[in-house]
């Protein structure tokens, strides 16, 4: 699959940035990236980007991106995107920059997808009964589960291609 830095699609505008210059690139030289964060500065950085994975299925209405970059001053950057297919779901990016790579990848390794299932209050004065509750409460631990599932086969992918480079 097609991978670009930066995808300039209106729902995705700003989330990764690369600088560029009018003159052409020699592969695997230094960009300079900008990843924006939810809740945090964004994450400036020049280097190079060593893997990317993206788990995206047209049946699923969202996917995972992984990018793992060496910086210029010889750390590392991990990122995780997660994207949406629904334009009213906003896509996010949590991004690190890490000392070692082992540390880039314990950081993939302990990033906890279930955190990033959405899930609705029950609204004041709706009258559920204890069934009903205990219904709402195994979908949400199903959908927990089903997204920590689908974001650690991608981690274990590129684990598995990392080991095996």
């Amino acid at each position: 699959m097609a991978y670009a830095i930066e995808d300039t699609s209106p729902e995705h505008v700003g989330m990764v940035q690369t600088e560029t210059t009018s003159a052409p690139r020699s592969v695997g030289q230094p960009q300079t990236y900008r990843i924006a964060r939810v809740g945090a500065r964004p994450l400036k950085f020049s280097g190079s980007e060593l893997a990317m994975a993206m788990s995206f299925t047209p049946e699923i209405p969202f996917w995972y991106e992984i990018n793992i970059y060496r910086t210029t001053e010889g750390d590392f950057v991990t990122a995780v995107r997660l994207f949406h297919q629904s334009e009213d779901r906003r896509d996010t990016a949590e991004a690190w920059r890490m000392a070692t790579l082992e540390d880039a990848l314990s950081a993939l390794e302990h990033y906890d997808a279930g955190k990033d299932v959405d899930f609705a209050l029950i609204e004041p004065g709706d009258c559920l009964c204890a069934s009903e509750l205990g219904a709402r409460a195994l979908d949400l631990q199903a959908r927990i589960m089903a997204q920590r599932k689908h974001y650690g086969g991608l981690v274990g992918e590129v684990l598995y291609e990392l080991d095996n480079t």
